[in-house]
């Protein structure tokens, strides 16, 4: 079934059917402020955490995703009310027709019932803690109508989410007050202008109000059939304690054809609200910021376009991954409207991954979160989970909860640094290429060269973070050679304490082959020997210890006790995706391993919604293995198809010069491929989900926790980098694609360090791999395409072969 469709060029996914068998969400906000909104309008707002900054209150795990961020209107002259978004209020979708558009950062809801046509448009300005919401009406009749408008949210109990739903002093520690257009909301006890006070404005003056949201919505009743929406005005309530709401009310009066256009701001920060209404009153202004934040979008997608055979990959690549990269680079993992702000914090590997795609987009941010992961670098190597980024930050080393409640205090070091027993044994590799691909990106080699200290103390440069990363790992070795697992390894829930990780040798291996590169490019060669027999050492005990002939793949690890994980000879978790296709990734294992590795993944693991993370599912408890034996089968780590890994497997087939595996990968999870088949999906075909309910389960299809998850970065890094080929090195920009044989060729246009390169690929022979020539501005070039000036344009010709 079909809800809706892809519409390229407004980088919009319309929703055409609002009874969609989920929410279908959206983010708005781009640097401070965030909303995370669903189609019908529901969810919440946070500032900077929506642990310690809530703004406005969700429930969530309900079976409706209440309450919102709602606009009523109601007919005076019937008495009859309605919703812009469906939901609320419902109406019967014979009597009126919905349409929702979620673009990037924004979000628009159009109504169209009884000869009165609402839009109402959802976003967060460039340089502004504050939502707006662009709402028009018009009327479509043969005669003058009466038409009140209501906001409704509702305000949060208390800044820190937990107390929302379990801390019955938060009914007494906040209130309302309302002057002239704006309602504001002040959690008393708090001393920051900024944060702790929320405020509801509009740019027309209000006929009434309400504050409180008892009277608004009234006894037994909720956001559905609100009293004050049916009597037709607001009580005027406004004062401390219970719950707190923020609606503003206005009628007017509307000839046929005529339309009317105001706007509520939601945000945060005493006196601001006043601001920010006398600013948008002038509704050039709201233009404006719409205009600014379609811009900033424009800017970043045009980085990397491009135009192939394949639509599926255009439309995702083009806009929608990089969106939710850069989302998951921003906003992390805590919130969604599955984990909704009851902790946050920079989880290291998601963080270190996530980063990892958009250097080109938003080189600020990776850099920031960069510096936040070497911050929360200890100096024996391994990296810490970084709760509140500030606990590792110098300069807000002071921070008390007397100067702002809505600050996590600064924690002991006892608190903050964690022994081996806690340690993932993962963690800190994934920083190394990612600060390679970093510097790459900008040319900012200095970076290597910074100092930066270490969350248990002393400073060191980057580049001696990247050693210490690399020589934990070296130490932390068992019996064999390979890695030890200690708490876990990528998979959460593998927890071989004592045993060994295949996957985390695999990356380690991957990691020092990156630092090498960079150890060559600077000159450092008693570190590229260091480095390059450490890599050596663990190619070997690799392919010593790792290989299991008679399956034809690499096994997953060892317990404590030695005894091998994922082979032929076991009767569950025979075989396992994380190892095999880091095993070809990280360019440890010969070409005919890694072949029969990958093709033992394909009739192993494939399943047309993407490759499952390990089979047969775990059924018999094993600590010695881990809780994911414990886990239902076919679900998350259990022989689910865990999505993260997945790109993996693209690279790793492109490696090999399989174009056509690598597109029949991505093609079984691309969620663009299953926009007509939402019955059995579920959740938006415009994300990524964390992991799809596996052939063991009853609901094998049903995709589960879009948004957040690392499979955006790494989707978007396979692509464009190793299907597409355009990547770069210390040395400049390459080109080495891996396509489909079909592909007669295809198009990219990449913005590198100020340049523009209009890149034609050509395939006349039908290969996956391989390139004849390469032309720059029409003259043979050989190697990689060095940086160019700045504002400059060039063509560039590749012909495959």
């Amino acid at each position: 079934m079909k809800y809706g469709f892809f519409d390229n060029d407004n980088r919009e996914y319309v929703i055409t059917r609002p009874d969609v068998p989920a929410p279908w969400t959206n983010y708005l906000g781009t640097e401070k402020f965030c909303t995370v909104i669903s189609h019908n309008a529901g969810g919440y707002s946070f500032y900077n955490s929506p642990e310690h900054n809530r703004v406005t209150k969700f429930r969530p795990n309900a079976s409706f995703d209440r309450p919102g961020h709602y606009v009523y209107l109601r007919d005076d002259e019937t008495g009859d009310y309605w919703s812009i978004s469906w939901q609320p209020v419902a109406k019967s979708l014979d009597e009126a027709s919905y349409e929702v558009r979620h673009g990037l950062s924004y979000s628009k809801f159009k109504c169209e019932y009884n000869g009165i046509t609402a839009t109402k448009t959802l976003f967060v300005p460039k340089g502004e803690d504050a939502e707006v919401w662009d709402v028009v009406i018009k009327n479509t009749s043969d005669k003058p109508r009466t038409i009140s408008t209501f906001s409704f949210v509702e305000f949060s109990f208390s800044h820190i989410q937990s107390d929302n739903q379990n801390h019955q002093m938060s009914l007494y520690s906040a209130g309302t007050e309302y002057k002239d257009g704006v309602l504001e909301y002040d959690l008393y006890y708090n001393t920051n202008e900024q944060e702790g006070f929320y405020y509801l404005a509009s740019t027309f003056d209000p006929d009434s109000y309400d504050g409180q949201r008892d009277n608004f919505l009234g006894l037994y009743r909720d956001e559905a059939n609100p009293i004050a929406v049916e009597q037709g005005k607001c009580s005027n309530s406004a004062q401390t304690c219970y719950n707190h709401c923020g609606s503003l009310h206005k009628q007017f009066v509307i000839q046929p054809d005529e339309e009317v256009r105001f706007a509520y701001i939601l945000g945060i920060g005493k006196g601001n609200g006043e601001k920010l209404r006398t600013k948008y009153q002038d509704l050039a202004n709201v233009d404006a910021a719409f205009a600014g934040i379609k811009a900033h979008w424009d800017e970043r997608c045009n980085k990397f376009q491009v135009k192939s055979p394949n639509q599926g990959l255009d439309t995702m690549i083009n806009t929608w991954t990089l969106y939710q990269a850069e989302t998951c680079v921003v906003w992390s993992r805590f919130a969604s409207f599955i984990e909704v702000g009851g902790r946050t914090g920079l989880g290291y590997r998601d963080t270190a991954q996530d980063a990892i795609s958009v250097p080109h987009s938003n080189p600020e941010m990776t850099r920031k979160r960069l510096v936040d992961l070497l911050r929360g670098q200890v100096k024996a190597g391994y990296g810490l989970h970084l709760f509140d980024p500030d606990w590792f930050d110098p300069e807000k080393a002071d921070v008390k909860p007397s100067k702002s409640p809505t600050v996590v205090p600064t924690p002991s070091d006892e608190d903050k640094i964690h022994g081996i027993e806690d340690t993932c044994s993962d963690d800190h590799l994934w920083i190394v290429p990612t600060i390679c691909k970093y510097v790459m990106e900008t040319g900012e080699e200095s970076f290597f060269d910074e100092q930066i200290p270490y969350a248990d103390g002393g400073n060191a440069s980057v580049y001696d973070h990247m050693k210490a990363a690399l020589d934990f790992s070296a130490q932390y070795v068992g019996n064999t050679g390979i890695c030890k697992g200690l708490r876990a390894d990528w998979n959460d829930c593998l927890n071989l304490g004592g045993g060994e990780s295949s996957m985390v040798s695999f990356l380690h291996y991957w990691a020092l082959q990156e630092f090498i590169d960079l150890a060559k490019y600077l000159g450092k060669n008693d570190d590229v020997d260091t480095y390059t027999t450490m890599a050596e050492g663990v190619r070997q005990a690799c392919e010593t210890h790792l290989w299991d002939d008679e399956g034809g793949w690499y096994i997953r690890g060892l317990t404590k006790d030695g005894d091998k994980i994922g082979t032929a000879q076991q009767t569950e978790g025979r075989i396992h995706l994380e190892s095999n296709t880091l095993a070809v990734l990280s360019g440890a294992v010969s070409q005919e391993r890694g072949e029969r590795a990958m093709d033992s993944v394909d009739e192993h693991l494939y399943s047309p919604y993407g490759l499952h993370l390990n089979s047969p599912s775990f059924s018999t408890p094993n600590d010695d293995i881990g809780f994911v034996t414990r886990v239902y089968q076919g679900v998350k780590e259990n022989g689910a198809i865990f999505s993260h890994p997945n790109p993996w497997a693209w690279v790793a087939e492109a490696k090999l010069g399989r174009g056509d595996k690598a597109m029949k990968f991505y093609d079984a999870l691309n969620p663009y491929n299953q926009n007509e088949m939402i019955e059995k999906r579920i959740a938006e075909p415009y994300s990524y989900v964390q992991f799809v309910m596996g052939r063991d389960h009853q609901d094998h299809g049903r995709a589960n926790h879009p948004w957040l998850t690392g499979t955006s970065g790494w989707a978007y890094f396979a692509v464009t980098n190793f299907i597409l080929g355009v990547s770069l090195g210390f040395e400049g920009l390459n080109i080495d694609p891996c396509i489909p044989t079909d592909w007669p060729g295809f198009e990219v246009t990449r913005q590198w360090r100020g340049a523009t390169f209009n890149i034609t690929v050509q395939n006349p022979d039908n290969v996956s791999k391989g390139v004849k020539s390469i032309t720059l501005n029409g003259v043979a070039i050989e190697g990689a395409i060095p940086t160019q000036a700045d504002g400059s344009v060039h063509d560039v010709v590749v012909v495959m072969g």
